[in-house]
């Protein structure tokens, strides 16, 4: 039987879940290491790509060949270069030694995969705000690894597991304070037994541990620089490691110290924890009042939160902690490993997914289990009107299904034929996270051109009707109400490429 499985696919650390045989969520250890949590690090050799704890050991001598936090880069048209040591445009032909934010992080999927026999099918996590295009970069990505996925949103997974835990009470509203290595998330949802219903999520995909990392090296480097009268290297991986070194000491201490091997010879810095957390002042404002927009999409104020729960490494530092508590007036709930919640909330949703694949046991454990999420984007299309005041026509886009909409949702709008013998019809599909009128601010995901009627009249009625599932899956119908043509289009993540496409090129042996 194939085994139901959750994966927590993160900007620095990815981690693996499966239901066992009773229906509770289980991390799997890597069986060389034993550790529960796999570093997002690959190094890309000739023949052989190394994933986790080794591939950074190996950031010492071949830093040009080691690749981290891939997953800020699903969304974007660039590649990997084994040659310059960094993420560049992508241009034409990929080179040989270029390699896509899917095939890097399809290494990741794939030595997780490992550490048990018997996973084709998986549930993927990504963040809540991930765009269209890095959801489809993330399916390509698991297409390579020989994985069959859904995708369920990180703080959505994470409230599955703190609802289905056993001895811990989670109701009413609550909070996800979901803060990891390279992003964040607030999620508000309503809890009852384990009945989920998201309400609202809010975050920055540019947030994380990853860039109070950089801060300390700032820090480093402007001691260094004191003592020595020269700079350190700031995209320098070994030393971007030390840093990291330096945060975790912190959220335990008051004060680190490391030794720094720099252009002028090894040196001993310390960094206070003061030091760190005025480094850090502005990602804490930026926390602040993403929570407290969250509160305010949900109409909810800090009393009406039952309970705050943690996601996610980057919680552990005091200072984090401390702001979640002045703005919600009180503690968050711990005694949850927070680096595998997500992971094993990915494991219950697969369950659910799955359920012909689940034992009796296994039924039973997650039969009360209920998930309702939102739409967490604005979806619309785009339009042109006649701008009495600017004597011009204008393009702007029109929301059709609002961001928060709870799903299953279905919305239909009328609109009308431009000009009289007007030929074709534009119809296209977008997506923004807030509610944008302009066409610069917002991504168009899917464009159908269709033909009109010979003699079309201004102002002959055209429908869209936008369609949207629990599991993501959007279906488009554009109708030209005269002639009763339609168009349909189905919009779910699918992975651009096929996995010939996707597999070329990459034969390697994962380790």
């Amino acid at each position: 039987m194939a085994k139901v499985t959750g994966i927590d696919l993160g900007t620095t650390f990815s981690a693996i879940a499966i239901l066992d045989d009773l229906g509770n969520p289980e991390v799997l250890s890597d069986p060389e290491t034993n550790n529960r949590i796999t570093p997002s690090v690959v190094y890309l050799g000739t023949d052989k790509v190394i994933v986790g704890d080794k591939a950074k050991d190996a950031a010492v001598t071949k830093p040009k060949n080691v690749v981290k936090e891939t997953k800020r880069q699903m969304e974007n048209e660039v590649v990997y270069s084994k040659k310059q040591g960094e993420w560049i445009e992508k241009k034409g032909k990929m080179l040989s030694d270029e390699y896509t934010p899917s095939q890097i992080s399809s290494f990741i999927l794939s030595k997780l995969k490992g550490f048990s026999s018997g996973i084709k099918k998986a549930v993927v996590t990504v963040p809540a705000l991930f765009a269209e295009t890095a959801r489809s970069a993330t399916l390509d990505a698991a297409k390579i690894a020989g994985l069959e996925v859904e995708l369920i949103n990180e703080p959505t997974a994470a409230i599955l597991h703190y609802s289905n835990l056993p001895g811990v009470s989670v109701s009413g509203r609550v909070l996800v304070f979901d803060l990891g290595g390279g992003t964040f998330d607030v999620t508000i949802a309503a809890v009852k037994g384990k009945k989920v219903d998201v309400i609202t999520s809010v975050g920055d995909k540019e947030l994380g541990g990853a860039d109070f990392d950089r801060e300390i090296l700032k820090i480093i480097d402007k001691k260094y620089k004191k003592k020595k009268g020269k700079s350190i290297d700031l995209e320098d991986k070994k030393l971007a490691e030390v840093a990291e070194r330096i945060k975790k000491v912190l959220s335990a201490k008051e004060e680190a110290q490391e030794i720094i091997e720099g252009p002028k010879g090894p040196e001993k810095v310390s960094v206070s924890r003061k030091e760190f957390e005025d480094s850090i002042d502005t990602y804490i404002e930026k926390i602040k009042m993403l929570m407290e927009q969250a509160l305010e999409m949900a109409k909810c104020k800090p009393e009406n939160i039952a309970q705050t729960l943690l996601v996610g490494g980057s919680t552990r530092i005091p200072i984090v902690v401390d702001t979640i508590k002045k703005i919600m007036k009180k503690a968050p709930v711990k005694g949850v490993n927070v680096d595998e919640a997500v992971a094993c909330g990915a494991a219950i949703y697969a369950g659910l997914q799955n359920t012909s694949s689940l034992n009796s046991a296994q039924k039973k454990a997650i039969s009360k289990v209920e998930l309702n999420d939102v739409c967490n984007f604005y979806m619309g299309t785009i339009v042109a009107f006649d701008d009495h005041e600017k004597r011009q026509t204008v393009r702007v886009n029109d929301i059709i299904i609002e961001r928060n909409t709870p799903l299953p949702a279905s919305v239909t709008k009328d609109y009308q034929v431009k000009y009289d013998d007007q030929p074709t019809i534009r119809f296209s599909v977008t997506q923004s996270e807030g509610a944008e009128n302009d066409i610069e601010f917002v991504v168009v995901i899917a464009e159908e051109v269709m033909d009109l009627p010979k003699g079309s009249k201004a102002g002959d009625p055209l429908k869209i009707t936008y369609s949207y599932d629990k599991s993501g899956k959007m279906h488009c119908v554009f109708e030209v109400c005269k002639s009763g043509k339609k168009k349909e289009l189905t919009l779910k993540p699918e992975g651009s490429k096929s996995i010939k496409e996707l597999k070329e090129s990459l034969d390697f042996e994962i380790e």
